[in-house]
C-alpha cells in the first residue's frame, strides 16, 4: 500500500544539494576616487569632480555565484579597452570627465574571461547575469557571455529611453549591444514581512536563494540581491548603495546619487537586518568584500 504524504520519510537537509554551493569575489582590478565622491560633500558633483585634489582608493569588484541550477554573476566589471582605448567613451565630454572622476588600474588580465577562467569557469557557461545598476563598471563584460540571460529592473532599463543616458554613465554603445540577451523585469509584490520594507522583489531561481531587491538612490533602478543558503549568514549584494558597509550603519551618503532616496534604501536595509540577524552587506566597492563573503559562507 502507498504510503501517505504524511508518512513518507523527509529527506535529510545535510543531504540535500545547496542551493548555492560558493560565492567568488571576482575583480577588475582597481582604481581611485575623489573622498567627496565616497564620502559625501556639500558640493555638487561636477565642482568636486574639477577641484577636489584628494583620491582614495576604490576595488572594483563582482561576484559570481555557484548556483546548482547553473552559474550566475552578479554584474560584470569593468571592460580593459576603457583604459587602452582611446575612444571607448564615444561623447568627448565623457572622456573629459572619465580622467577627472576616476583613475583606474586596469590590466588586459582583468577581462571577465581571464577571472573565470583561472576559477576553472567557461564564460560560455554563465547562465545569467543579474547587473545591479547600468555603469560602465558593471557592464563591462557582457562581451564574454552573449549566451547569458541578463537580468535588470524595468526602471533602470526605462533611463536609455532617455535623450541623454549618457550623462549619468548609461553608455548605450556598452549596453545596446548585438545579441545581447536583456531581460528587464518588474518587481513581483509580495506580503512576506521580511520583504515589507520594499516594492516587492524578483526570485533569480524560482527556489528563494537570490531575490532581487529595488534598493534605488545610486541611479534609479539600482537592485541588490538577497542570498539565502541554510548554513550562511544573510548577504545581501549591495551594488554601490553604498561604497562601504561601514558607511551605511553611519548613514554617510556618498556625493553622487539622489540623497533622499538613498537614506530611504538606508533604512530599508537596516530594517531588513532587523528581521534577518546577521545580515551581511557587501557593496561592490568595498574592500573588505572578499573577508565578508567567507565570513558570512563559513
Amino acid at each position: 500500500m502507498a504510503m501517505t504524504a504524511d508518512h513518507q520519510k523527509k529527506p535529510d537537509p545535510q543531504l540535500v544539494e545547496p542551493a548555492i554551493r560558493s560565492i567568488d569575489v571576482l575583480s577588475s582590478g582597481w582604481a581611485e576616487q575623489h573622498e567627496e565622491h565616497r564620502y559625501g560633500t556639500w558640493k555638487p558633483p561636477l565642482l568636486w569632480a574639477l577641484t577636489s585634489r584628494s583620491w582614495v582608493k576604490l576595488p572594483l569588484s563582482y561576484f559570481l555565484i555557484d548556483h546548482r541550477d547553473g552559474q550566475v554573476l552578479f554584474d560584470t566589471g569593468l571592460d580593459p579597452a576603457i583604459a587602452t582605448d582611446p575612444n571607448y567613451i564615444s561623447q568627448w565630454i565623457g572622456r573629459f570627465l572619465l580622467r577627472r572622476i576616476f583613475r583606474l588600474h586596469i590590466s588586459d588580465d582583468d577581462r571577465l574571461d581571464s577571472k573565470l577562467e583561472r576559477l576553472g569557469v567557461d564564460p560560455k557557461d554563465i547562465r545569467t547575469a543579474v547587473i545591479s545598476h547600468l555603469h560602465f563598471d558593471h557592464i563591462g563584460g557582457l562581451a564574454h557571455i552573449p549566451q547569458a540571460k541578463l537580468l535588470v529592473s524595468e526602471r533602470e532599463w526605462a533611463q536609455l529611453s532617455g535623450p541623454h543616458p549618457e550623462r549619468e554613465w548609461i553608455l548605450r554603445e556598452h549596453i545596446d549591444i548585438p545579441g545581447a540577451q536583456w531581460q528587464p523585469f518588474p518587481y513581483q509584490p509580495t506580503d512576506d514581512p521580511l520583504l515589507e520594507e520594499f516594492e516587492g522583489f524578483h526570485d533569480v531561481a524560482g527556489d528563494g536563494s537570490m531575490l532581487l531587491l529595488p534598493t534605488p538612490g545610486h541611479t534609479p533602478g539600482s537592485l541588490s540581491m538577497l542570498i539565502r543558503q541554510h548554513g550562511w549568514k544573510p548577504i545581501l549584494l549591495a551594488g554601490d548603495v553604498t561604497y562601504e558597509a561601514r558607511l551605511l550603519d553611519q548613514g554617510t551618503l556618498p556625493g553622487i546619487g539622489d540623497a533622499k532616496t538613498l537614506k530611504e534604501t538606508y533604512a530599508k536595509i537596516r530594517r531588513l537586518r532587523e528581521h534577518l540577524p546577521g545580515l551581511v552587506v557587501v557593496p561592490s566597492h568595498d574592500f573588505a568584500a572578499t573577508d565578508m563573503i567567507a565570513d558570512a559562507t563559513h
